[in-house]
């Protein structure tokens, strides 16, 4: 029989715990998906909303996506979910952007 997750108990919305994880440190929305036991595809959803809710009192840091294989950054990407492949060498190697509160 196959038995569901139960959904952990919350103080806060997601998009809160989030900000909270964030001051804690860098965080990638894969992070954030095993932390707050969502869809890689639903953290990033709720990490891009926190960016702007956090953005207006913190100074949000990051450092951009990079691929693995030759080492291109994505400097000028906006997005926050994590680039499909390396426009450069094609690789689907290709490391998540990481997002932090820095602190005052």
């Amino acid at each position: 029989m196959k038995q569901d997750k139960a959904p952990r108990e919350r103080s806060a919305t997601i998009r809160q715990d989030i900000i909270e994880l964030m001051k804690r440190g860098p965080v990638t929305p894969f992070d954030l998906s095993g932390l707050l036991r969502v869809s890689e595809r639903e953290a990033t959803f709720h990490l891009a909303h926190a960016l702007e809710t956090a953005g207006a009192k913190y100074r949000i840091e990051s450092t951009p996506a990079h691929c693995k294989s030759c080492g291109f950054v994505f400097k000028e990407r906006r997005k926050v979910a994590k680039p499909s492949r390396c426009p450069e060498c094609k690789a689907t190697r290709v490391e998540a952007a990481a997002y932090w509160i820095k602190s005052p």
